[in-house]
């Protein structure tokens, strides 16, 4: 009896002790092992800028861009990561001008709050594996008819065999009724889809968001019957680190960021980096139905009409490559620079302006189904 009762007095302490080991992030519980770097970075900015002089002048300050990481931690978990870094950054931004606050102190012009990108904006080392699922719904109805179940484990069994995705699943509407209907209507019909492989392929709930889009970004006309059902759809964006040789079949669309550095002011790619550019000219050489579409982009370093020449001259040397290397004829693929205009990152640091200085390889495939 006595063993007994000292067995269980060691387990309500390893419970306790265990429940206690829970580490937080800005006051968010954790839920894995592992957090992005940029979680620390903002975490040491937030405790240098409460340790310095400017937290006793601009105190609000710093409370916003603790709200502020704490939010980004929050969407992290949602599986919105390009959120949550837009969020962290900014927090860092206002940490770093709560610092240097204080009598006389100059006044800090800010870049403007980097915009919300699209879910299929790929990020390094990783791509965005996008599908349509040809799912039709019941007027008014977000249950997923079982005809479509074969649509949904298309999504289903490639997060199966690759563990370390993540999805988002957006919902779309043709344009009959209310946008507020039409918004929500859209959310029900991307939850139902979210619930279906959670339920049915056991993929955890971390790994999955809903997002409904209502009757915006129409892929037809909604001027007739056959575009307005066009329009009423489910896209899934699968965010993966995967060696793009071992992709079978090939999604309808595939994202990817190009791990290129280039040297000032130049549009050459360094020998280094061609085995970067040589996954897109090998991915489109093995699925002769591709085309593809390559993406410059820059800091803000310099002027808008110099980054958007310098950003269109990178894009251009990069199809220039895989036309001449892999044999890829040129109506395959197309440039285009973006410039400065679509940043992913704050260009305040070195590190924000390396990963706004970017090529995106954009490559859609014809699917017979």
């Amino acid at each position: 009896m006595k063993n007994k009762m000292f067995l269980a007095g060691q387990m309500i302490v390893i419970l306790f002790l265990c429940a206690s080991c829970t580490t937080y992030h800005f006051g968010v519980a954790n839920r894995a092992a592992m957090v992005p770097d940029d979680f620390g970075q903002t975490e040491a900015v937030l405790a240098r800028a409460e340790q310095s002089q400017g937290a006793q002048y601009c105190p609000e300050k710093i409370a916003k861009a603790k709200e502020l990481a704490r939010e980004g931690a929050e969407v992290y978990w949602s599986c919105h990561n390009t959120e949550s870094s837009r969020l962290l950054a900014e927090a860092r931004l206002l940490a770093e001008e709560a610092e240097r606050c204080g009598p006389g102190a100059a006044s800090v012009v800010r870049e403007a709050p980097i915009e919300a990108l699209p879910a299929a904006e790929p990020t390094p080392e990783r791509m965005k594996y996008c599908v349509s699922l040809g799912i039709e719904f019941d007027i008014d109805k977000s249950e997923i008819r079982p005809q479509y179940h074969d649509e949904v484990a298309r999504v289903g069994d490639f997060m199966k065999k690759y563990p370390t995705t993540t999805a988002v699943i957006e919902g779309y509407t043709d344009e009959v009724g209310s946008d507020d209907y039409n918004m929500q209507l859209s959310q029900r019909r991307a939850e139902s889809v979210v619930k279906y492989l959670e339920v049915n392929f056991g993929i955890d709930s971390s790994r999955l968001s809903a997002k409904g889009y209502g009757k915006a970004k129409p892929a037809a006309d909604n001027a007739t019957n056959a575009g307005r059902q066009k329009n009423r759809r489910i896209n899934a964006i699968i965010d993966c680190a995967l060696d793009v040789k071992d992709i079978s079949p090939p999604p309808e669309r595939l994202c990817m960021t190009l791990k290129v550095e280039y040297a000032t002011d130049s549009a050459e790619i360094k020998p280094s980096f061609f085995d970067e550019v040589d996954k897109v000219g090998e991915y489109m050489k093995k699925y002769p139905t591709t085309t593809g579409i390559i993406e410059g982009h820059t800091d803000n370093v310099g002027s808008f009409d110099h980054n958007m020449k310098l950003s269109r001259q990178r894009a251009d040397y990069v199809v220039n490559y895989l036309t001449g290397k892999f044999g890829i004829d040129h109506s395959r693929l197309s440039a285009k620079g973006y410039g400065s205009t679509r940043s992913i990152a704050y260009n305040n640091t070195a590190d924000g302006r390396q990963k706004n200085r970017r090529i995106n390889a954009i490559i859609d495939c014809v699917i017979e189904k």
